[in-house]
């Protein structure tokens, strides 16, 4: 078992600031904790940070220790401040000018040439231990280090001003120092391998988040050191420091770096087989393996699955469409259990939530707001029997889901007479098109949409074929799969050969051209003819694919929104209007196959689609896919820089393509 081969930036890269800051990367702990930053160690979101702690795993974030301000004095006097900042006006200190490289490999490793002198510095977290630990190695002479650690003590969407209610003073003993900065917020303990600790507390004011600049969301923070930890470097001899909110002895950090090392490579490698013998492939879906362990964490006593870094909690929509390629397509059976385990327990009138709170609370009932989640719930569990899970666990949760949709649920869910599902209430968002800002919600659907019964009439033919493997009779739920199937025919819009997006109470059509149609094709049972999949992939491929993803509105109507930024109302009306999505790529390559079939010449169409895939994992979130890229040319990613589906759907294709043909078909199923 091995690695993938690390991820280098060039000095050039880092030396322009706007390239290097605008590579980030992300550690994680396991239970909703990570740290983050930028390739030239600039914090350039409210998000980033060196400990980022879940009280309340995986909810419950707590920034702690925003960043280090590290300088190095050489033995001639030479001062290196390492740090780059953002403030008002002016950049300082500047210290990606002494960066010689950056790599993933298989974390972070910053190098820095000061003189005559080479500095080395790695972050990792540590998951068994619970940690995070950095490492500093010096050659070339010895130096004396300076770290002030920077704390902000919040909550992780929150910003710190100055304040008198901060702590002063630290607890030192040798080895440690414990820093509490609020009464509520957990300890910052920072074990090390020896140093002389100096108090001089005082404020780091207006530091700047360029990223929530343009959020257009507060961008200023103000921080707190404690004091100064200075540190004589040997040559050569590593010298760690360990953060976390208990007390470590970082003796055995070495240890927990061949844990790390072994573990992922481990991953690694289930990716790497998914890519066969394409060594492009192959590399892509190792780091993608490795990526996937960022997204599957705790939650009480099973598993969940993180949506997106670094501002996502868990949601059951993300989480059930991510379990094929997270879990199954990786052989990873027990945690796809655990997580369909824990959104089960947390079922409320036949849905699961459509997501967790981000306090680690209880679930109130607007949280399950999803009409499609429960529906993808049911999915996710026949494609675990597929693998060889046991699904017994499920039975009753399946059965209550396929009953509310049957006769009626919240938010306007229910089964009309025509076999078809309409849902929708006055200001409340439900599928995954869920965009809402100040009341304002971007894209309502209501009514029935296209997606959600191509879902229903999936999950009775899903039903159906479950209640045979436990023993339950399938009759019911085989007539209404009939009656749906008969009901979608409303959806075929003959004059675009493809299908309406959502046919509104009143019974009027809205012909506008989205992707929400290709789960009609892409999922196991499909409603349509063969010549009516083969118009919906024409028109998705010719209007809405684009390097990276889908459109989610064609560039033709009225509305279309082409470039994903600026403040949140105006990315909320672009999100669902025009930017594309990468993890719609799953649904269009899988829809693609079953119209074309699985040959040579289509699996080298599939695999085109993944070559701007391979080169995005060195840009934005490293060793990661973005949530969204524009809809217009250059296509730039935005939204959260590690998206739990738009990793997992990747991983499927390549599972799809690898493993298993998909012939096409010939009737409706």
């Amino acid at each position: 078992m091995s690695l993938p081969p690390p991820l280098v930036i060039p000095a050039a890269r880092l030396h322009d600031l706007a390239d290097g800051a605008s590579l980030e990367w992300l550690e994680v702990d396991g239970r909703g904790g990570f740290a983050s930053g930028t390739a030239v160690g600039a914090n350039t979101r409210r998000y980033h940070g060196v400990l980022v702690v879940a009280r309340r795993p995986p909810a419950d974030r707590v920034v702690l220790l925003s960043r280090l301000e590290e300088v190095v004095i050489t033995a001639a006097g030479e001062r290196y401040e390492l740090a780059t900042n953002y403030y008002p006006g002016v950049v300082h200190p500047t210290g990606h000018r002494w960066l010689a490289s950056f790599r993933l490999d298989p974390w972070p490793v910053w190098q820095y040439r000061l003189g005559s002198l080479t500095l080395t510095k790695s972050l990792f977290a540590a998951r068994d231990a619970g940690a995070v630990v950095v490492t500093y190695c010096v050659s070339g002479g010895e130096a004396l280090l300076e770290l002030r650690p920077l704390v902000a003590g919040r909550g992780y969407h929150a910003l710190v001003q100055a304040n008198e209610h901060v702590a002063q003073a630290a607890e030192v003993e040798p080895g440690r120092i414990t820093y509490r900065p609020y009464p509520l917020i957990p300890p910052l303990v920072l074990s090390h391998d020896g140093g002389e600790w100096h108090p001089d507390p005082r404020w780091y004011y207006r530091t700047l988040y360029p990223r929530e600049t343009e959020r257009g969301l507060d961008d200023a923070e103000d921080l707190f050191q404690p004091g100064v930890l200075r540190v004589r470097l040997v040559p050569d001899r590593p010298w760690r420091l360990v953060c976390a909110t208990r007390p470590m002895d970082p003796a055995p950090a070495d240890e927990w770096a061949g844990a790390e090392r072994r573990r992922r490579a481990a991953a690694a490698e289930r990716g790497r087989d998914l890519g066969g013998d394409d060594a492009a492939l192959a590399t892509l879906g190792a780091r993608l393996a490795l990526a996937a362990e960022a997204f599957l964490v705790e939650r009480d006593d099973a598993r969940t699955i993180i949506a997106g870094y670094p501002w996502f909690a868990d949601w059951g929509r993300d989480a059930m469409i991510s379990i094929p390629g997270l879990c199954l397509a990786l052989g990873r059976i027990e945690e796809a259990e655990a997580v369909l385990r824990t959104f089960a327990a947390h079922q409320r009138d036949g849905l699961i939530p459509n997501r967790f709170p981000d306090d680690g609370g209880e679930i109130p009932v607007d949280h399950y707001n999803a009409a499609d989640a429960s529906l993808w719930f049911v999915e996710a569990v026949a494609a675990l029997h597929e693998a060889g899970g046991d699904t017994r666990a499920f039975r009753q949760a399946v059965h209550t889901t396929m009953h509310a949709y049957r006769t009626g649920t919240r938010f306007g869910i229910r089964l009309e007479p025509d076999g078809l599902v309409r849902q929708g209430v006055e200001g409340v968002q439900l599928t995954w098109m869920d965009a809402k800002v100040d009341g304002w919600v971007v894209t309502p659907r209501t009514g029935r949409a296209v997606e959600i019964n191509a879902l229903w009439y999936n999950a009775l033919r899903r039903a159906a074929g479950l209640s045979r493997v436990w023993g339950d009779d399938p009759r019911e739920y085989e007539e209404l799969a009939r009656r749906a199937r008969s009901g979608f025919r409303v959806f075929w819009n003959p004059e675009a050969r493809c299908l309406f997006d959502v046919i509104g109470d009143d019974g009027r059509p809205d012909p506008s051209l989205r992707p929400n149609q290709l789960f009609a094709v892409s999922l196991p049972h499909s409603p349509l003819t063969p010549e009516q999949m083969r118009g919906v992939v024409e028109a998705v491929e010719r209007d809405l694919l684009v390097p990276l993803g889908v459109r989610t509105l064609a560039p033709s109507a009225p509305g279309y929104v082409g470039i994903y930024r600026g403040p949140q109302r105006e990315r909320d009306a672009a999100y669902h209007s025009g930017t594309a999505w990468p993890w719609l790529l799953g649904p269009f390559a899988t829809a693609y196959l079953r119209v074309h079939g699985l040959r040579p010449s289509t699996r080298e169409r599939v695999r085109a689609l993944l070559e701007p895939v391979i080169a995005h994992i060195g840009e934005y979130g490293l060793g990661h896919i973005a949530e969204v890229v524009g809809g217009d040319p250059p296509h730039a990613p935005g939204g959260c820089f590690a998206q739990a589906w738009s990793c997992a759907e990747v991983l499927r294709i390549l599972a799809m393509i690898r493993r298993r043909p998909v012939a096409p078909d010939r009737r409706p199923r």
